[in-house]
């Protein structure tokens, strides 16, 4: 795949304010991918790559969503296609009053990782939810649910230039594994107390 492993570009952390009137996290629940939410996950997945290649100045701004269609949909479409067969897992993240906030992508662990671990091959928060502490709900939503199937490790890459990606993951408790050119790999170790919190769930 072409993509980041994951989408939160623009940082996705609250503006900071006072603590008084500091207000609660969001909170999320996971649910299965459906059909139509797998369009538009490949859609906005597109339409970041247009975004991201017209803004380095490889494609001209006019061009660029055709040509992401072109190059980048047919490889998405044949990704999601193969996912379930792999023993991939897809969710869509919803906020507390059902709106689809992002996605999640999460693969089974390589040779080189803990048998007991995951890999979450990306993560993206729909643009209009950036921002507003979604990122961190799925997150810890995505913890809590791997945890409570006894996974013990979630693993990721960032790309280095990534730095509210990285800032994010810092914050979470995730840790340096391995640098790569251009990314690392981080990792968190998941506990029971993640399994066990009310406020993030699946169904």
């Amino acid at each position: 795949m072409m993509m980041p492993t994951n989408r939160l570009d623009g940082n996705d952390q609250p503006v900071p304010l006072p603590t008084a009137y500091r207000l609660p996290p969001p909170r999320v629940v996971l649910v299965p991918l459906t059909d139509a939410e797998c369009a538009a996950f490949v859609a906005e997945d597109v339409a970041d790559y247009a975004a991201q290649r017209a803004g380095e100045g490889s494609w001209p701004a006019d061009e660029a969503p055709e040509r992401a269609q072109q190059e980048l949909l047919p490889i998405l479409e044949r990704e999601h296609r193969a996912a379930a067969d792999a023993g991939h897992r897809r969710w869509t993240a919803r906020s507390a009053d059902g709106e689809s906030v992002g996605w999640l992508w999460v693969t089974p662990p390589t040779a080189a990782m803990p048998a007991d671990s995951a890999f979450l091959y990306q993560i993206t928060v729909k643009p209009a939810c950036r921002g507003r502490g979604y990122g961190r709900a799925m997150l810890a939503a995505l913890e809590a649910v791997l945890a409570g199937e006894g996974i013990g490790e979630l693993r990721l890459n960032v790309n280095d230039a990534n730095t509210p990606a990285r800032r994010l993951y810092a914050s979470a408790g995730f840790e340096l594994v391995e640098r790569y050119a251009a990314k690392r790999q981080l990792r968190k170790h998941l506990s029971q107390r993640a399994a066990s919190s009310d406020d993030y769930g699946s169904s």
